[in-house]
């Protein structure tokens, strides 16, 4: 009895203990599981950018690198179509507050999210490396006040683009283009004419007045004018520079007849494809769109200088990080800073023609290479040199519109110059108040 009860205790010691083994192997399984699961779920971040055509794969193409690369971090792109409809989209994201956590936003609307506190200033969170080698003009573009407020990203800069076949045809050395404004009228000249013999003019040598201030600016500064007053509260329209610069685009369509009259932007547009209009300022990110894919040789020039001065429109997007979250405000930024990478900046350029944004890039042996190799985009770095922001307002592209309609009425209907830029000015700071 007693050797019986001993092996009864010793088989239920073992039974026990057996338990509690199987309860603590259980317990380590449960957690291993959990925080297995904990740390392999990713952090997910929302990428809204808006341009396409040729620059939509590309980004693509970067984003899909970085998920491929970054085993704790997913991008989700999504295309929000261009300029005008990604910003609805996004004011309507920032009411109901669903903002992705990065999105590219054009500076013409930088403003709007500054002044409304949807973002955040990240220069502490710039790493020293990057912060040194952005070229201090591109920080300019996204800096209020010494903050930082996101990441210049596929800068434009305008240059001067001409057709090299209609140089030829007109008699035109396509190796010296214009190089001042007076210049430029002597070339049109010869670039504008009725090539069909109807006695309608049908070819022109530029068109730019309905682009508005995008158009006027690298004139008006180039005469001493600026778009707005010191305090960039008011526009200034009734400038004396304001009005010569006006009497200038007039006199390209009256008195020169060289800049069309009539044409809508589509049909300037299909113009220049079919090589009816000649020349005139474009983005950079033009250039190796037209090169493979206008059926005349496209060439690359600098702005023409006017009273000895020579200016262009620096612009172009912003990488903004949105989210509050630290987890995700972490992971966008390291998206972000990924962005512009010495290997993606020059993948921009090269593949797009968007402004290099590191200085080390500029500097690098592989676009010294590349620029040798294809002379046309010499021009955007060299242009840096004179370029200007444009200017920041949160209501800028209604001012655009309001001043585009001023030039149609004075260029369609031939209002008093004096008179439309008096009541636009007024309308505009009516709207501005």
């Amino acid at each position: 009895m007693v050797l019986e009860s001993r092996r009864f205790h010793d088989i239920l010691s073992i039974r026990i203990h057996w338990n509690v083994i199987m309860k603590k192997l259980l317990f380590l399984i449960l957690f291993l599981i959990v925080a297995t699961s904990l740390f392999a779920k990713k952090i997910e971040i929302r990428f809204w950018h808006i341009l396409g055509y040729h620059v939509k794969p590309v980004i693509e193409e970067m984003i899909n690198e970085y998920n491929a690369t970054h085993k704790e971090i997913t991008v989700k792109a999504d295309f929000q179509g261009f300029f005008e409809d990604a910003q609805v989209k996004m004011l309507t994201a920032a009411i109901t507050n669903q903002l992705p956590e990065v999105a590219q936003v054009p500076i013409e609307f930088l403003q709007a999210y500054i002044d409304n506190g949807f973002i955040d200033p990240i220069n502490e969170e710039i790493p020293d490396e990057l912060r040194g080698d952005v070229q201090e003009k591109l920080w300019d573009l996204v800096k209020r006040d010494e903050k930082v407020y996101g990441l210049p990203f596929c800068a434009l800069i305008d240059v001067f683009i001409y057709n090299e076949n209609a140089f030829v045809k007109a008699g035109l050395d396509p190796e010296e283009p214009p190089t001042t404004w007076e210049q430029l009228i002597t070339a049109g000249k010869k670039l504008s004419r009725d090539t069909d013999g109807d006695g309608v003019q049908d070819t022109y040598a530029l068109s730019f007045y309905l682009n508005g201030v995008y158009g006027l600016l690298p004139i008006l500064w180039a005469n001493g004018g600026s778009l707005f007053t010191a305090d960039n509260k008011r526009v200034n329209l009734t400038s004396r520079e304001m009005e010569k610069t006006i009497s200038m685009v007039y006199d390209l369509v009256f008195t020169h007849r060289i800049m069309p009259q009539k044409w809508t932007d589509w049909e300037s547009a299909q113009a220049f494809l079919t090589g009816k209009l000649a020349m005139g300022w474009f983005s950079s990110a033009g250039i190796s769109y037209g090169e493979q894919n206008l059926p005349w040789k496209l060439r690359v020039s600098h702005m023409p200088s006017l009273n000895g001065k020579r200016f262009s429109v620096l612009s172009g997007t912003a990488l903004v990080n949105f989210t509050k979250n630290s987890k995700k405000r972490k992971a966008a930024l390291d998206f972000m800073f990924w962005l512009l990478k010495r290997e993606n900046d020059i993948k921009m350029f090269e593949r797009i023609g968007f402004l290099p944004i590191r200085q080390s890039v500029v500097n690098s042996l592989e676009i010294k290479a590349f620029v040798k190799e294809n002379p046309n985009y010499r021009f955007p770095i060299e242009a840096l040199e004179y370029v200007r922001p444009l200017p920041f307002h949160p209501e800028f592209l209604k001012i655009n519109q309001e001043i585009r309609d001023m030039l149609q009425r004075i260029i369609l209907d031939r209002a008093d110059l004096r008179d439309e830029l008096k009541n636009t000015e007024t309308k505009i700071n009516e709207m501005l108040e």
